[in-house]
């Protein structure tokens, strides 16, 4: 059965990829890339304070709010005095610290089975991650990356810091 295709008000087709109930009700977690693409949702900006970023594709950086979508290979950054927090789709949270820089190597994860795969790359600065049902579930999926080395989650809630790539 091939899903249904819906369209957006500029006339884009958006193919739900992903589905989740919430309240009831069936909703898709697309996100549209620029070029008109369908990713799946990885996670949503919930707090943001000072300057922070959002690099999507190749286009250049725009200012980030709460609700924007985050989706696998986006860049995160954050200035002097910024901050953001985002909850992943399996209610993981990270807490991006001033003058940070992080991008969303690879995020999978599927509601039904609870399984996927999580790498975080931090290219700089401070993350702190309270995970979620994929580090719950099966831990040895979960890792961090920083210039230096790559961090298998054993834990629930901690705080890695980086500096950048010399």
């Amino acid at each position: 059965m091939k899903p249904s295709s819906l369209m957006t008000s500029l006339g884009r087709a958006v193919v739900p990829m992903a589905l989740t109930f919430a309240a009831g009700s069936m909703c898709a977690q697309t996100t549209p890339t620029l070029s008109g693409d369908t990713l799946i949702k990885a996670g949503t900006l919930k707090q943001v304070t000072g300057e922070v970023w959002i690099r999507r594709d190749t286009a250049p950086r725009q200012a980030a709010a709460p609700g924007t979508a985050l989706v696998p290979a986006d860049r995160l950054e954050t200035g002097p005095k910024g901050s953001a927090s985002v909850v992943m789709r399996d209610g993981t949270t990270l807490t991006l610290g001033p003058d940070s820089a992080m991008r969303l190597d690879q995020f999978a994860f599927d509601a039904t089975t609870q399984h996927g795969n999580f790498l975080l790359d931090l290219l700089q600065g401070s993350v702190r991650v309270v995970t979620g049902l994929l580090a719950k579930v099966n831990p040895d999926v979960f890792k961090v990356r920083t210039p230096t080395s790559v961090v298998g989650v054993r834990g629930t809630d901690f705080i890695v810091d980086a500096e950048p790539a010399r």
